[in-house]
């Protein structure tokens, strides 16, 4: 698994200007000096780098590849780049990673001149179908860390997250660069997530240090790869009419379609539940024939539905034009978010995206818990919908 910058979502600082006094509508004496400007004040900023700083020369005079065999389990061997003037700790002896023991810290490395600086690098057991982005942003927000400067790239498991945080728990601040590397666990069910932080003071917190952190990014990777990037098998659905459509989704997701489906109209309905609570649902209906006013009204009408059936309120739809994927020549798309929630209750969320492929037309729903709600059903139900989409064909 290799990291292919593909977005830079660099986080926009705003500067900052103190401006004191007040306008007077006198002239003041000419012997009294003008009052001082107040120069304005920045906010700290702390570097990002995205580029390579050294030539291969210089990575090689400088930097060294640690690789790290010691689990019996090969596909949780890894490796990750560090100067050569730092030293790897000696950790106590591991336990396994398993489902009844999830995360287990795998090294420790520490700079041994110059600012303290380290590279942790943790194992996480995942048992549900998540993206890494996803659930990295739900670790970050437990922890209290305040994400600065993000980037993501796509892979076949889920977007791949490159965050820089600084903490806001009591004590001195700490600057950290994190990224997630995503491999299935096949043979057990459930992925490992290889968790990378290199972390400093942030009054230590330079150029230098970001460089360093940069190449630890960049050159993390799984040594023994499963070569499967889901948590869970997967199901295929293919159906002829009205058109001939295909998709797959997670298997613990259940399958349930519409029996009054017919050659003008397809529906199927896939549910998620856990712990015995239903936690997401995608909804995908196809049609023929139909025009992009009459499946706008469509959708309209299924939100409607929904405040009928399960006396959830959801405001209407904006939709915005998304990228086309696929076979599909016109793609929008409309996040909107319950209102009228009930005291107590756990707010909900509906994302939907409508597709045209020649004369036929998708509309492809996702209503879940928010973020803020519930953040592990958040994840779980919209990585569900990520993997429909991403796979869906329509074809006359």
């Amino acid at each position: 698994m290799s990291f292919r910058i593909v977005a830079n979502l660099r986080q926009q600082y705003l500067l900052l200007s103190v401006l004191g006094g007040l306008a007077s509508c006198q002239a003041a004496p000419a012997e009294q000096p003008a009052a001082p400007v107040a120069p304005p004040r920045q906010r700290v900023t702390y570097p990002f780098p995205t580029k390579m700083p050294y030539s291969p020369a210089q990575i090689s005079q400088l930097f060294g590849i640690v690789y790290d065999r010691n689990d019996p389990n090969p596909a949780l061997h890894y490796q990750v780049m560090m100067p050569k003037t730092w030293a790897q700790v000696t950790l106590p002896p591991r336990q396994r990673v398993s489902p009844q023991h999830p995360v287990q810290q795998q090294g420790l490395l520490k700079s041994t001149q110059g600012p303290l600086a380290e590279i942790k690098v943790t194992l996480v057991y995942v048992p549900e179908e998540v993206s890494p982005d996803d659930w990295l942003a739900n670790q970050l927000a437990v922890r209290g860390e305040k994400v600065l400067q993000a980037q993501s790239y796509p892979q076949a498991g889920g977007r791949q997250p490159d965050v820089l945080t600084i903490s806001t728990t009591p004590g001195p601040q700490r600057i950290s660069r994190w990224v997630v590397l995503k491999d299935g666990a096949p043979a057990t069910g459930g992925a490992h997530f290889f968790v990378l932080q290199a972390s400093t003071l942030a009054i230590n917190y330079a150029a230098e240090l970001a460089d360093v952190f940069l190449l630890a990014v960049n050159n993390f990777d799984i040594l023994h790869s499963t070569h499967w990037d889901y948590a869970e098998q997967l199901r295929t659905l293919v159906r002829a009419v009205p058109a001939r459509v295909a998709t797959v989704f997670p298997l613990s997701w259940q399958q349930r379609e519409n029996p009054r489906s017919d050659e003008h109209f397809y529906q199927v309905k896939l549910t998620k539940d856990l712990a015995g609570r239903r936690i997401g649902q995608v909804n995908l209906m196809l049609t023929a024939g139909q025009s992009e006013a009459e499946m706008r009204r469509l959708e309209d009408e299924n939100r409607q539905g929904y405040q009928q059936a399960d006396h959830l309120t959801f405001a209407p739809a904006h939709f915005e034009p998304a990228p086309k994927f696929g076979t599909f020549d016109q793609v929008f798309t409309a996040l909107t978010l319950q209102t009228d929630v009930p005291a107590g209750a756990p707010a909900q969320e509906r994302q939907v995206l409508l597709a045209r492929a020649g004369t036929y037309w998708v509309l492809l729903e996702n209503t879940r818990f928010t973020q803020q709600a519930n953040p592990e059903a958040w994840a779980i139900s919209k990585r569900g919908f990520e993997i429909v989409q991403e796979h869906l064909v329509v074809k006359p």
